[in-house]
């Protein structure tokens, strides 16, 4: 574990649209139609997003508490995300808007932009207490969605954090907030990599946990009074045209979703025509009275999203079509993006080699029908083409965090934007790359469960496939950098900047290998690369630091850790090297304050532990010495002796 931590961070160790569609008229069971609207105050809403959970698994067997939810509610039968990734989706759920109008569409490639309007924002304005409660990384705050909301709890260890913990904050915070309140609570668990062993498994254990919660809004009076809508981000592919689990294609298994709503006033029915993300919250807010109109876009224009209640009111269908899009295959692998549009009865994939469907007659998208019926295909790719060319607000930048995505790598998320090709028009159709998708994220699974050698093993198959992805390449180069094979680290990092010199992530794993090689010269030039290209990498900087420090130069490697101090004031291992320059300067009590700040950030730190220790030494506070050696020792056995000798 120290190797890996220490190939991850770089810790050098030292001692010390057009309407296509024909008009029908809606289907709905149990209550032919919406019920009047009761007058009165603005409903509290509650809106609960649950990642990866596909729509045919809400059911008595599986989801025993959203099917209880459901015979009491409103269902959506073919309701559509926008996009089969979480920030994009849950970027569209917000504001109403396609990933074209409000510019995220990748997962922590860019964050929403401050000038696109979002429900959050308006409902408190209009006097709503908000909060959200998330419970992945993948939708940190720093991705733009925390705007609007009075609470954004995204306080998470790792990757990811369990439902119960995730509602159980919620519960806290509706315990004590005014009404009306709206509150979004985001649960992850049926997102890969699946902890209980199967997908099935981990749908089943977010509804045990939904069902307390339903519980305890029952006992609030939430349950009939407010607006309860549950939906998802996006599917899961299971195997479906060859995709294990989602991002990569656009197919139903992944862009169909749940859509489950609860309202007073609103009556028992399943809506069958098309339903979209976008629309969900003009609908909710709708049945909430909030007075809240939809927002407009950042243009100014209307939202794609539209208020469903009008035409469920009068019984007809609305008519839509559902805009969807990947652009991971682009982003992450330097294939081509992928774009979709469905009406009731045709779904229209864009591609390299572009995809039409009869949803009626081949509803599992397996004959793609785009010569034999060429004129829909171009009708359909006219109204995809007005739709993607929407302007949008350029997206926010992100910060650069190197911890927050070795986090997201755990998830499958890699990350990076390649360079584009010459002529778009030449990047592999993805479904030309499914096998080499399929090996790269079967060699990601290898590596979080510490298989190494079988992780590598496939990597080199996918090389094989397609010898000109970087991702390959530094995937490669980080696995090895893990086993401590250095020389070929260098090598597969090498490969991998000569594919994309952009590459930050990979510039810094190479500093990391020639260090590792005894290379402080070529490290250093390296890192000064980096953060020349990335001025926020705090472990760039701390790493220059670790080399001045190395080779004497104190006063440089002091420079350089607080610059990355100033980037990330809770990085525990620029305090400890602080520290360690007080402690040579014979400035103990300064010693003594870095080092106790990296103690209490990094409680398993050995070194930060036995710096401490000869740091209180030194001021003679003997017992406090002793106390912080053998702390260094119970940690690492390898500070059990100089512990001893004092």
């Amino acid at each position: 574990r120290r190797g890996r931590e220490a190939w991850n961070h770089g810790i050098v160790r030292r001692r010390a649209v057009v309407p296509l569609a024909s008009i029908t008229v809606f289907a709905l069971s149990i209550d032919a139609c919406v019920r009047p609207v009761k007058p009165g105050a603005q409903a509290s809403i509650i809106l609960i997003s649950i990642d990866t959970l596909r729509a045919d698994h809400v059911n008595d067997r599986i989801t025993p508490a959203l099917a209880a939810l459901s015979r009491e509610a409103t269902v959506f039968d073919n309701a559509f995300t926008v996009a089969p990734l979480t920030l994009p989706a849950h970027a569209s759920l917000l504001s109403a808007a396609y990933p074209p109008r409000h510019g995220v569409h990748d997962n922590h490639v860019s964050a929403l932009g401050t000038d696109v309007p979002t429900f959050p924002v308006r409902l408190r304005a209009r006097g709503y207490a908000t909060a959200a409660f998330v419970s992945a990384i993948v939708l940190d705050h720093r991705y733009g969605l925390s705007r609007g909301f009075d609470t954004y709890d995204d306080e998470i260890a790792g990757p990811e954090r369990s439902a119960a913990e995730t509602l159980a904050r919620a519960e806290r915070w509706i315990e004590a907030a005014p009404r009306p309140l709206f509150t979004w609570i985001h649960l992850f668990e049926p997102h890969a990599p699946y902890r209980s062993g199967s997908y099935e498994g981990e749908v089943k254990a977010v509804d045990v946990a939904l069902d307390a919660f339903f519980g305890f809004l029952r006992g609030k009076r939430l349950w009939d009074d407010a607006v309860i809508s549950v939906t998802s981000d996006h599917g899961e592919a299971l195997g479906d045209h060859g995709e294990q689990t989602h991002g990569f294609f656009v197919y139903d298994a992944t862009m169909r979703i749940p859509w489950i709503v609860k309202a007073p006033g609103l009556g028992r029915q399943h809506v069958r025509p098309l339903a979209r993300i976008v629309d969900e919250l003009p609908t909710v807010v709708d049945l909430a009275r909030t007075g809240v109109p939809p927002p407009e876009t950042a243009g100014g224009g209307p939202p794609d999203g539209v208020d469903l209640v009008p035409s469920m009111s009068k019984g007809e269908s609305p008519n839509l079509e559902a805009y969807g899009e990947t652009f991971l295959p682009r982003d992450q692998f330097g294939w081509s993006e992928l774009r979709s549009i469905r009406t009731e009865k045709l779904k229209y994939i864009q591609a390299p080699q572009p995809e039409l469907y009869d949803l009626v007659a081949d509803p599992g998208e397996r004959s793609n029908a785009v010569d034999a019926r060429a004129s829909q295909a171009g009708a359909l790719e006219r109204a995809l083409g007005a739709i993607a060319r929407t302007s949008a607000p350029p997206p926010a930048p992100t910060a650069s965090d190197p911890l927050l995505e070795e986090k997201l790598m755990s998830l499958g998320y890699i990350g990076f934007s390649p360079p584009g090709a010459a002529n778009d028009h030449k990047l592999a159709d993805p479904k030309s790359r499914i096998e080499v998708y399929t090996l790269i994220m079967s060699a990601l699974e290898l590596s979080e469960a510490g298989n190494v050698a079988a992780a590598l093993a496939t990597l080199q198959r996918a090389e094989r496939l397609d010898p000109d992805v970087a991702q390959i390449a530094f995937l490669e180069g980080n696995l090895f950098g893990r086993a401590g094979r250095f020389d070929e680290a260098a090598r597969a990092l090498e490969r991998t900047l000569a594919l994309n010199p952009t590459f930050v992530g990979a510039r810094f794993k190479l500093a990391l290998a020639h260090l590792r090689l005894g290379r402080a010269d070529r490290a250093a030039t390296t890192l000064e690369r980096v953060v020349e290209d990335q001025p926020d990498d705090f472990r760039a900087w701390h790493n220059l630091a670790a080399i001045a420090y190395s080779q004497g130069d104190i006063d440089r490697a002091e420079h350089f850790e607080r610059k990355a101090l100033t980037i990330n004031r809770d990085y525990a291992e620029a305090w400890n090297t602080l520290g360690a320059i007080h402690i040579v300067r014979r400035q103990p009590a300064a010693a003594v304050d870095d080092l106790s700040m990296a103690t209490r950030l990094a409680p398993r730190n050995a070194q930060a532990f036995h710096n401490l220790s000869l740091a209180l030494r030194a001021l003679n506070q003997l017992e406090q010495a002793r106390t912080a050696a053998a702390t260094a020792c119970a940690i690492d056995k390898r500070y059990c002796r100089s512990s001893e000798r004092r």
